[in-house]
This record gives structure tokens, C-alpha cells and sequence, in this order.
């Protein structure tokens, strides 16, 4: 069996209503996405999925941590994330203009929706920008330590620019 094929939903025989599913996402299901700079982490999503006349909603909760690499230290450390998202599935042709994000469309002769790009995406938009240890339990930095020595004994001085050099002068002329 395919590793995503849990995370196709059949909606053709479900009644109209609430429908609720429970995913584990763990190093499979990342491993199922090329160039995915995530590889490691355990989230729970739970989906409220509620189905429609002519529409499915699909309500995401997520929890859980994924392992990153820390963006001043250049060592991975387990981030935590948490979010909720609702996205809308409609039926027919994908509309003409580009729609809002939260809008996926499928055939009209659909009988199943696929979740595993959605939840994907999701946990990679709950990610920050920045990333970075957290700090231990004194307020310090939780990064490596041999590696920040490293780096700042690495970094080229920086250069100033002459017109700096040339103010300097005159205040060490007025010492």
C-alpha cells in the first residue's frame, strides 16, 4: 500500500454531515514529499471533515513538533507547532481566476479527496520564519555552542566605509 493512501478520504458512500479522522504524521509521511527540507517530527492532525451538498469542509487541527534546522547554529532541534486551518473543497472545473487559498477544486466525478498535500503545505506554513533554538530554563541560548565560536571566529571582519573612517578621525583629534 501506498504510505499517502491513508490520507485518501472516500466521500462517495459517507452521509451529509460530520466526519471525523485522526492522522499521525511521522518521518513516512515525510519521506513521500521530494526536496522536503522536513524529515523528522511527530504531529496529530485531527480533521472535522463535513460533508456538503455541493461542498466539503474540511477543518484541520494540528499539534505537534517537527525537526528543523536551526537558522543561527546550523544544528536541528525538534520545533513545536500548533494551528487550526479550514479548507473548502468544491466540485468542477478549477476556476478561471485565481481563488483564495483555502479553496481546493476537485472533478465532479469525484469519489475521494486527497489530504496529504494539504496537511503538508499546513505544516510547513505553521512553521516560523525565523528559526531558532529555544532558550534553556536560565534564558540562554539553547544553540551549540562549539558552533557559534566557530562561526563568529569565521566571519570576515567586517569592512567600514572610508567616509566612517574619516569622522573617526576627527573625534580622535578632539580626545
Amino acid at each position: 500500500m501506498h504510505p499517502l493512501k491513508p490520507y485518501h478520504i472516500s466521500f462517495k458512500g459517507l452521509s451529509m454531515g460530520h466526519h471525523s479522522y485522526d492522522f499521525e504524521i511521522d518521518h513516512e509521511f515525510f519521506e513521500c514529499f521530494e526536496a522536503s527540507e522536513l524529515h523528522e517530527g511527530k504531529v496529530h492532525v485531527h480533521l472535522d471533515f463535513e460533508k456538503q451538498e455541493r461542498l466539503l469542509v474540511l477543518d484541520f487541527g494540528f499539534d505537534g513538533e517537527v525537526e528543523v534546522v536551526c537558522d543561527r547554529c546550523a544544528y536541528e532541534y525538534l520545533q513545536p507547532i500548533s494551528g487550526k486551518q479550514t479548507v473548502y473543497v468544491k466540485f468542477g472545473e478549477e476556476a478561471e481566476e485565481e481563488g483564495p487559498d483555502d479553496v481546493v477544486f476537485i472533478p465532479a466525478d469525484a469519489s475521494e479527496v486527497d489530504v496529504s498535500q494539504i496537511i503538508y503545505d499546513y505544516i510547513n506554513i505553521l512553521l516560523p520564519l525565523h528559526r531558532v533554538h529555544p532558550d534553556d530554563a536560565e534564558g540562554n541560548p539553547g544553540c551549540n555552542s562549539e558552533m557559534l565560536h566557530l562561526l563568529d571566529e569565521l566571519k570576515p571582519p567586517a569592512e567600514i566605509d572610508p567616509r566612517w573612517n574619516a569622522l573617526k578621525g576627527l573625534l580622535d583629534k578632539d580626545n
